[in-house]
């Protein structure tokens, strides 16, 4: 779909992916901790898998595949202790983030992050770039019942900002997020960062682009219309 649509009243941003080049840090931080507990490292496409899934969901993947015997909780804090390690080296911000958010406070848009990280991870990741104190509501997946593709994280973002799911627009570069959003009856705007989009979220997404800077651009065009209206 690429029809303008109906301005939102509230923007809910993904974290890792979206708005940070942060998932390779995950899989730097996941391949190696595997490598050392001497397992083989995933291949790519069970790598790509795990892209916008909780920590839940991703450790009962390598249980599925690597046996009962695997040593999840070990595995947990190995591969956390050094993925902290990695983003204390920094963590870039993706390029189009900044005049973005820039804008959004310009039109005072509310805003909030709605990510499949824990509340350890998304307030190093948030606090280090500077991000934490930009948005009114920030809900990690340790908030809800179940991580995306269900729908919760970015349901209780929505109560968060007092703003109706279908009156919010989702940002992600996920398939397992943009399926969320659409769970959550929301719309949803894909950029797309290590996975390809599926059929799914070729269908169901306002857009597919191919950076925040077409985000902007997109919203620009949406607000200048809304405004003649």
């Amino acid at each position: 779909m690429s029809v303008i649509s109906p301005f939102p009243e509230a923007i809910i941003f993904d974290m890792d992916g979206l708005m940070l080049n942060s998932e390779v840090i995950f899989h730097e931080a996941w391949q190696t901790t595997l490598v050392d507990l001497g397992y083989e490292p995933l291949d790519e496409a069970t790598a790509l898998q795990l892209v916008g899934c909780s920590n839940d969901l991703a450790e009962n993947l390598l249980l599925t595949r690597l046996g009962a015997d695997f040593p999840v909780e070990h595995f947990r804090s190995s591969w956390l202790a050094r993925w902290e390690s990695l983003a204390a080296q920094g963590i870039p911000l993706k390029p189009g983030l900044d005049p973005l958010l820039a804008w959004l406070d310009h039109i005072g848009l509310p805003k909030a992050v709605g990510t499949s990280s824990g509340d350890y991870e998304a307030q190093i990741s948030l606090k280090s770039t500077g991000l934490w104190p930009r948005f009114q509501a920030i809900v990690t997946v340790d908030q809800v019942g179940n991580g995306k593709p269900a729908p919760d994280i970015f349901l209780v973002a929505a109560k968060a900002l007092t703003v109706a799911p279908e009156k919010c627009l989702v940002l992600e570069d996920s398939n397992a997020g943009v399926q969320a959003a659409v769970a959550a009856g929301m719309s949803v705007l894909m950029v797309p960062d290590l996975q390809t989009p599926t059929a799914y979220a070729q269908r169901h997404a306002l857009k597919i682009v191919s950076s925040l800077h077409d985000v902007l651009g997109h919203l620009q065009q949406t607000w200048q219309s809304h405004q003649l209206t």
